[in-house]
């Protein structure tokens, strides 16, 4: 009898090595097997024992370039399935997550954490975005453009701006398209940076903290 798969996908999940190495690709980035067995504190070769069991359940792909081998993410649903079953976790470990991962951090594709959320509150205060039937609509501004988004021309078959449930913040942040868009356009212009060596963490330059707090008007209580 073929086995459920949701029973792969919990056998894949129960392992805390696992668990490390996905956290370590919710970056979104690939990274070798050397680089993930650092993450989760493991050798080399139990990696790719690991590894191998993510991509059986579907969790993960991986590629070959020159004499490495990469993995990373499967797909943005898988991505978005992750980072909803951490939000059922007990609160306790939220508490437990480094206060740089919470304050910033990039949820595959898009940004997370504090920022995100204060991000997302201040875009809705503005009236830049109205939250509709689990997702975010853009209104209509020039604003968006300083924010390196360019608005659909007609309405896209799939949600703009989604509404993902932060983990750390129980609170929503804005991912999807829009998303990707304010996070791609953050890093380009250097208001975000990630740290060497650093899977998820983001950093919030001081470029960032002064284009944030002109466009949207957040003060340095929102970044900490």
């Amino acid at each position: 009898m073929e086995t459920d798969r949701l029973d792969i996908l919990g056998d894949a999940l129960a392992h805390p090595s696992r668990a490390r190495m996905l956290n370590a690709l919710m970056d979104g980035r690939a990274f070798t097997n050397k680089e993930l067995a650092s993450f989760a504190g493991i050798t080399p070769q139990t990696a790719t024992a690991h590894l191998d069991r993510l991509q059986y359940a579907g969790l993960i792909t991986r590629l070959k370039s020159g004499r490495h081998s990469y993995a990373r993410i499967a797909s943005p649903e898988v991505a978005s399935a992750l980072e909803t079953l951490s939000t059922l976790t007990a609160n306790p470990l939220a508490s437990r997550t480094p206060p740089e991962l919470r304050r910033a951090r990039s949820c595959y594709n898009h940004l997370a954490g504090r920022i995100a959320i204060n991000i997302t509150e201040a875009l809705t205060s503005k009236d830049l975005i109205r939250e509709e039937n689990g997702h975010f609509a853009p209104q209509p501004s020039p604003l968006w453009a300083e924010l390196g988004v360019t608005l659909p021309a007609a309405p896209p078959k799939a949600p703009f701006g989604k509404c993902c449930l932060d983990w750390s913040e129980r609170k929503f942040h804005i991912a999807g398209p829009m998303g990707t868009a304010l996070l791609t356009h953050a890093l380009e212009k250097r208001w975000l940076a990630r740290p060497a060596r650093e899977a998820r963490f983001l950093e919030i330059t001081p470029r960032g903290r002064r284009a944030y707090g002109t466009l949207l008007g957040l003060t340095p209580e929102h970044f900490q």
